[in-house]
């Protein structure tokens, strides 16, 4: 069946569906609601709750009386009761209002209730002399347009699920575990509800089915790590020095994640954790605590960064407290010359050579270490999931630990990494700036620029970051090449320099070197420098077009700054063409917290872009509720572990199949 084939939709209809991203049956049946309405339970006037919509039944004792209003609107008015209290009933501009009730008979009203001249009154609600399909019973409000009213969805759905041939979306075992209804039956409950339980218990059931299937779409895609027989590392002596002689005091995050690494180092199994970080929060140090101790104990250590730069800054870092111990720290980098690198092939392989930083150039097949105890892998979203594997599986019982300055909430994590532990900083060092951000539009650069010109002459440095590198005719984006001629202008006697994804890596690396030595004054960037080298001084940052960026990825930006004893600011400059745009961006003005940000992240551009599923049809992952469905993420990810240890390819591919009809298809994404 298709949507055409549904009595009473035309093409008028279709195209109405079409932009509520139905497009056919399954996105019709497994399209949800944004809320119920109890038009069902029956309250007494006294009874009323004036913040919602209820059903009262009131017996017409005089009317209709019709007057014009002040703003020359046609009002219609009966005085009715139901037998306890007076209240009134009004309709605005409704011509035909003289003749919708008869005095002396009673109606079911349906509306939200207000206090006018003293007297209860509901404006124009809806009415019926007996319960039928809109009153007596409880209504799905659903995300509508103005071609669809719910009355039509609601008719559209009814003769879809008719319609509907059930399927298989939940193994057998768990289906009589918790002694689920078919789909079928939980999909009607959802849409026809006898009581909001019902509706609820539902909803929450179709919201376990979404987080188990994301755990049988994860498990197509890759399998998990599991957890193996380690190496036990004991308490050192060099790990108490370490901590004792940092210059700062550890924040509560830090010490939990410490604690976190230590037990696990000191476990007979491989530790495999995730650590999630704000922008600036100190995972950095939590790394190099974890190195320090592998190396005491005996093993090697592998520290792989995303960039040059970041391998570089990692290295100094790491080589000072190497230093201090005793244990030698190298760099092996893609410009690292022919003869150091062969050196340093030959040195890790016979263990003279306790910690390798790098980046790519790790994986490189003639590097042996002679017993890799810990990989540490910093902005771990930026290594594919082979690549990660690659550089452990150069280790026997290797201990894993990643790092991502991009939170996403712990119910995200649960699925996606859930084949790892969860380790989570989320207080920020004493002393860290907060930063100052200002949602501006971009008539304003005049303004802009004035303030960024009083900053450089205060000895700072500023960014500028745009989302284009080139202009293009499509387009009013601004381009970072076509800004930085502007500015050189704009910043007579300054040194300003471009940085896009074109520049070559040798260049790139001068350029951040120049710019972190103080050098350059203005940096003109695309995003490239979203993950980059600290530059205490740079003390503002100017995002372009800031409507083109995701939240996270403004954050991300954001953290460029702040990262000195030095006041910061960052400017969004923006051409939001709607109030949903620019209300999003203020997110990023009203909080430095990375975590609520991810939150809010998740719920304006929903999980499925997130996690990279190709959505054609209506919105995904309505059912399942991010923020406040934790546990049932938790409880289906414990099944779903459970489950897989005796399920068949067959069965796992079925399941993967029917779960592509409801979440839609994996493209790209955290998920492969």
């Amino acid at each position: 069946m298709e949507l055409k084939d549904i009595k009473k939709i035309g093409p008028k209809r279709l195209e109405g569906l079409r932009k509520l991203n139905i497009t056919d049956i399954n996105d019709l049946v497994f399209y949800s609601p944004n809320y119920y309405e109890d038009r069902k339970t029956l309250v007494r006037v006294k009874d009323l709750d004036f913040e919602k919509k209820q059903l009262v039944h009131l017996k017409i004792v005089a009317g209709p009386a019709r007057r014009k209003t002040a703003s020359n609107m046609t009002m219609v008015s009966y005085n009715a009761t139901d037998g306890e209290r007076p209240v009134e009933i009004v309709f605005f501009n409704q011509s035909f209002a003289v003749s919708y009730f008869k005095k002396g008979l009673s109606y079911y009203i349906f509306g939200k209730p207000s206090i006018y001249n003293n007297r209860v009154s509901f404006s124009n609600p809806i009415f019926s002399q007996v319960k039928g399909k809109d009153l007596g019973v409880i209504v799905p409000i659903y995300p509508l347009n103005a071609t669809i009213t719910n009355k039509i969805l609601r008719e559209s759905i009814k003769a879809a699920l008719d319609n509907f041939m059930d399927i298989r979306l939940l193994p057998d075992e768990i289906v009589k575990k918790y002694n689920f209804l078919s789909i079928k039956a939980l999909l009607r409950m959802i849409h026809f509800p006898e009581e909001i339980e019902k509706a609820n218990y539902a909803i929450k059931s179709m919201a376990y089915v979404e987080a188990f299937l994301l755990n049988v779409m994860k498990y197509s895609n890759f399998s998990f790590t599991k957890k193996s027989k380690g190496k036990v590392i004991r308490d050192t002596s060099e790990e108490r020095d370490f901590l004792r002689g940092l210059p700062f005091l550890l924040t509560e995050g830090q010490k939990d994640a410490i604690v976190d690494i230590k037990r696990d180092l000191e476990a007979d199994y491989s530790m495999n954790r995730l650590l999630q970080g704000d922008v600036g929060s100190g995972k950095t140090v939590v790394g190099q605590y974890m190195a320090i101790k592998t190396v005491a104990g005996g093993r090697q250590v592998a520290f792989m960064a995303p960039t040059t730069l970041l391998a570089v800054q990692n290295y100094e870092k790491l080589k000072t407290f190497a230093d201090k111990f005793n244990m030698n720290c190298e760099l092996l980098i893609s410009k690292t010359k022919k003869k150091d690198k062969e050196r340093i092939y030959e040195e890790v392989q016979n263990g003279n050579i306790d910690i390798l930083v790098g980046t790519h150039s790790l994986l490189n097949e003639d590097i042996n270490f002679k017993d890799l105890g810990s990989v540490i892998i910093d902005e771990q979203h930026r290594f594919g999931v082979n690549q990660r594997n690659n550089l452990i599986e150069k280790g026997n019982g290797t201990n894993v630990l990643v790092m991502s300055a991009t939170p996403i909430p712990r119910s995200l994590s649960i699925i996606l990494y859930g084949d790892m532990d969860i380790s989570e900083i989320k207080t920020m060092p004493e002393g860290r700036q907060k930063i100052d951000t200002y949602v501006l539009t971009e008539k304003e650069m005049d303004s802009i620029n004035s303030f960024v010109r009083r900053e450089l002459q205060n000895g700072r440095q500023a960014y500028y970051v745009c989302p284009l590198i080139e202009e293009s005719e499509k387009s009013d984006l601004n381009s970072a090449t076509e800004l930085y001629e502007r500015l050189k202008e704009e910043f007579t006697g300054k040194n300003v320099a471009l940085l896009t994804g074109r520049t070559d890596d040798e260049e790139k690396e001068k350029i951040m070197t120049d710019f972190k030595d103080g050098l350059i004054d203005v940096l003109v960037s695309t995003t490239v420098i979203e993950v980059g080298i600290d530059v205490p001084n740079a003390t503002t940052i100017v995002i372009m077009n800031g409507e083109r960026f995701g939240l996270a990825q403004l954050h991300q930006l954001r953290g460029r700054v702040g990262r000195g004893q030095y006041k910061s600011t960052c400017i969004i400059a923006h051409n939001a063409k709607n109030d949903e745009t620019y209300s999003r961006l203020k997110t990023i003005e009203r909080s430095n917290d990375g975590f609520y940000i991810a939150m809010e992240d998740l719920k304006q551009r929903g999980p499925g872009e997130i996690l990279g599923l190709k959505q054609s049809g209506a919105q995904k992952f309505k059912f399942l509720d991010f923020e406040t469905d934790l546990n049932i993420v938790m409880r289906a990810k414990n099944d779903f572990d459970e489950y897989i240890k005796n399920a068949s390819e067959a069965e796992v591919t079925e399941l993967k199949n029917n779960a592509e009809l409801l979440l839609g298809k994996i493209e790209s994404g955290v998920l492969n």
